[in-house]
Parts: C-alpha cells; sequence; structure tokens
C-alpha cells in the first residue's frame, strides 16, 4: 500500500470506535478529571420503535376482530415495514416533536393505505377496500399517539441523565460557548457536554465545560470521550483544515452536526436541529455506513453479470480484432487501488504492448505512435474498460465510483493534491461523476479530485443512476 494511503488509513483507524455496542459504557468528565459510568440507555430509535410496535399490535388486536384478520395484517405489516425503513436513518433530535414529524407519518400511512386499497378495487371487491382503509386510519391514529408517548418517555429519560450522548463542541467562539452553556444547563436536549476542542485560547468560563484539546487531537479525543454527537461552530481554524479533519471521521460512530454560515438566516430545510434557538445541520451519513451500500453492491453485481452475458458477442469481437492487431495477451492486468488504500488487480482490453513497467508509471498513452487502429477505437469508445465488469462482479469495484489509480500515482498525489486522499472513503467504480464532467485522460487532478469527493459526500442510488446515464450518452457520442 502506497505510504500515503497508509497514513491515511491510519487517521481513519484512529476514530474507530473501540465498542461494537452503540450503549456508552465509560466516559471521562472533565470537570472532575475522573473516569464515570454512564447511564446504559436504550436509543431513541430504538424507544420509538418498540412504542410503534406495540400500538401496532395493539390496532391488530382491536381491528382483526372487527374486519378480518388477514385485512389488519397486511396493513399492519406493511406499516411496520415503512416504519423500520424510516427509523433506521434516526439521528440525535435536539427536541424531538411529533408534530414535526405529522407530514411524513401522514403521508407514509396514506401511501399504504392507496397501496392496500387499490387491490380489493381492481378485483371489484368494495367490503374489502373499505376494511383496508378503516385499518389504516386506525393505525395511523395509533401510531401518532405512540410516536407521542415514545418522544414524551425520551425527554422523561433525558431530564433524569439517561440517554445523553457524550458531547464536544469544536470552536469556542462565541457561538460554540451559546451551545456549551445550553446543552450543559438543559439535559433535555439529550446531550452531556464535556468540553470544547480547539486551536485557540481555553473559553476559560466556569459555567461551560473547559477545553479538551486541539484540532489535531480530534480523533483521539473523540475515542477517549467515548463521544456520540461532535457538534462544529467557529473558532480558531480556517474551514479547509476542517474539512479535511472531518472527513478522517467517516468510520467514528458519532454524529457530526455542522453550523452554517449565517444560521440566523438558515430556512431548516433538510435534517437540521436547533439548540438555543442556533440552527445546526447534520452532516450526511458516510457512504459506507448506508444500508443502501448494500443494495448497490447486489444490483452491480447482478447487472454486471447479466452485461457480460449480453455483451459477450461484442467482447469477443474486441478481443479478435485486439489480437489480429498486437497478437498474444489480449487482456492488461494492472494493479489499481480501491477503496481504504486496498489493492486489486484490473481488466482491460490491450491497447498496446507496454516495454517493462511502463504501464505502471506512464501517465497517458493517447499520442503513443504504437497506437495501432484498433487500440485507438477502443480508447475513444471506452470498449477498452468493459473487461472490468468482472471486476465488479468480483467486488473489487461497482459501477459508479471514483475511477481507481494507479499506486505510483495514488502516493505522487495524495501527497500534492489536496484532499486526493479522500476520495478512498467510497468504492472505486468503472464510472464516476469526474468521468460525466469530462475528467478523464490528460485533465486536472485537482478538479476530479473534488468531483469525486463531492460524489462521496452526496451518494446516493439516484445519484449513480444518473452517472450512468450520462456516461452512457458520452460514449454513444465518442466524447
Amino acid at each position: 500500500m502506497p505510504q500515503a494511503l497508509t497514513r491515511d488509513a491510519n487517521r481513519l483507524g484512529v476514530a474507530r470506535p473501540r465498542h461494537k455496542s452503540p450503549v456508552v459504557l465509560t466516559a471521562l468528565s472533565p470537570q472532575s478529571g475522573r473516569c464515570r459510568r454512564a447511564h446504559r440507555s436504550l436509543g431513541q430509535s430504538t424507544i420509538v420503535g418498540l412504542y410503534e410496535l406495540g400500538g401496532i399490535a395493539a390496532s391488530v388486536a382491536v381491528t382483526g376482530p372487527l374486519f378480518g384478520w388477514p385485512t389488519a395484517g397486511l396493513v399492519a405489516a406493511t406499516v411496520a415495514a415503512t416504519s423500520a425503513v424510516g427509523l433506521s436513518g434516526y439521528q440525535w433530535r435536539s427536541m424531538p416533536s411529533v408534530l414535526d414529524d405529522l407530514p411524513r407519518i401522514v403521508s407514509r400511512i396514506l401511501a399504504v393505505a392507496l397501496f392496500v386499497v387499490s387491490v380489493p378495487l381492481l378485483a371489484s371487491r368494495p367490503g374489502i377496500a373499505r376494511d383496508a382503509l378503516l385499518c389504516a386510519l386506525m393505525l395511523l391514529v395509533v401510531t401518532i399517539a405512540a410516536r407521542a408517548l415514545a418522544y414524551g418517555t425520551v425527554v422523561f429519560l433525558r431530564r433524569r441523565g439517561i440517554g445523553l450522548a457524550n458531547t464536544v463542541v469544536v470552536g469556542s467562539g462565541e457561538e460554540g460557548l451559546r451551545i456549551g452553556r445550553a446543552l450543559e444547563a438543559e439535559p433535555s436536549y439529550g446531550a452531556r457536554m464535556m468540553g470544547f476542542i480547539d486551536d485557540g485560547p481555553d473559553p476559560g468560563d466556569e459555567s461551560t465545560p473547559g477545553q479538551l484539546g486541539r484540532l489535531d487531537e480530534l480523533p483521539r479525543l473523540l475515542r477517549d470521550y467515548d463521544i456520540g454527537l461532535l457538534i462544529v461552530a467557529f473558532g480558531g481554524s480556517g474551514s479547509d483544515s476542517l474539512v479535511d479533519l472531518l472527513r478522517t471521521l467517516g468510520r467514528s460512530r458519532c454524529e457530526i452536526f455542522v453550523l452554517p454560515r449565517l444560521f440566523e438566516m438558515y430556512g431548516g430545510t433538510g435534517r437540521v436541529q436547533l439548540v438555543d434557538g442556533i440552527t445546526l445541520a447534520h452532516t450526511r451519513r458516510a457512504a459506507f455506513r448506508c444500508r443502501s451500500l448494500i443494495l448497490k453492491r447486489i444490483l452491480g453485481t447482478v447487472l454486471a453479470g447479466l452485461a457480460l452475458v449480453v455483451l459477450s458477442p461484442l467482447l469477443a469481437v474486441v478481443a479478435i480484432a485486439v489480437r489480429h492487431e498486437g497478437g498474444p495477451g489480449v487482456i492488461f492486468r494492472q494493479q489499481r487501488i480501491g477503496m481504504d488504500g486496498v489493492p486489486f488487480t484490473l481488466y482491460k482490453f490491450r491497447s498496446l504492448k507496454p516495454v517493462g513497467d511502463e504501464g505502471d508509471v506512464r501517465w497517458n498513452i493517447d499520442n503513443d505512435s504504437r497506437l495501432g487502429p484498433v487500440g485507438r477505437f477502443i480508447r475513444r469508445t471506452s470498449l477498452d474498460e468493459l473487461p472490468q465488469l468482472w471486476n465488479i462482479v468480483k467486488g473489487d469495484m461497482f459501477i459508479v465510483g471514483p475511477r481507481p489509480e494507479r499506486p505510483h500515482f495514488v502516493e505522487k498525489f495524495s501527497d500534492t493534491v489536496p484532499g486526493y486522499q479522500h476520495r478512498h472513503r467510497v468504492p472505486v467504480g468503472l464510472t464516476g461523476y469526474a468521468v460525466t464532467q469530462g475528467l478523464r485522460g490528460d485533465t486536472s487532478i485537482e478538479r476530479r479530485a473534488t468531483f469525486d469527493n463531492l460524489y462521496a459526500e452526496s451518494w446516493s442510488l439516484w445519484l449513480d443512476v444518473k452517472i450512468v446515464l450520462r456516461t452512457v450518452r458520452q460514449v454513444l457520442r465518442f466524447k
């Protein structure tokens, strides 16, 4: 593994949680300097899930005898499934309220009702459709009541010091101090304020915990204090150094909230929380921590396998043409760097025969005089990349992700290009966001790293679909 990636992997490893369980076991108290034992408690999503499942079970017990067990069970099972999906991405809530969730709850259960009711209506069974609708309405009322009771329980436990997340604030400026004082004074926010992390002077305020350390100690402090909530406010360091540092925390279990610029005018759209009237924006969950990544892996493997079968005639034609032009050795094997700096063997159709280790250290061969008509054509049309479908089936890479690079250049760019090492946070891919911006071949490495990191931080399945469609358009235009 290149040295630059080894250093980056070590930084990532620092923030790796020591305990697999999300339950806080011990935490250091900066006020007393002694270790203290934190309360064992159920997570917020667990409490909400238990209350809702209890409400669904009670609703089925009531509606089953009235409208039939199959109808009541079908509605309840569908609602429970959608509820579980919704709760899987729960994060810290400063002031949990059922009123904030009401639009989502209503829309979810109404969608379930329309789905369940449509089947008997299509079968000309209006009686069953009416019963299903009544079951759904009953579940809507029960779900709202269960969510309200669950949040009441969460706040009740918080006020007694149960279920509080160990919290640090990065930045001890005016806003950071205000947030720290609010969290310290009001346990119903669900945060146990441990202290500040900043390169500036200690706030020196007796009403709030003191400074725990400097920014370069952040990964270690998160581990030592078993931090579950990290709030980034304004402090003595610039945003560039903070971005680099926060990107190394992808494997930390803590939730990260950021105080946005012009927070006084921040409309509060998206996943935001308020602490003493200050808006905090939740950073996106790292792509490799999302359950959707499992679906992406399964879909990618299936689609790549199907593509190998469907495109097998084309693969055969290209292989014969390459063999005819350049002789034996149709497939070119080359070591590339994947997620977390793990090397793997990448497969391509050979466009020319390299001399010695030329393929590992030479940047571009587009203008090489040794390229024949076949080699130029398959490079121009990206047909030389098709054998990488086998890499996708093997699990070395995905369909969409940052393009994998050779170890020599990864080490070089990691030392010279800002943010380059962070593009290895996500699995590499056959095509990527940078590719759709025309950034391939002899183009700016800085811009590639920018778009690769943007992809890592804004990843979604729909973004992958858009990238694939744009890549197909580029290939069809030979662009």
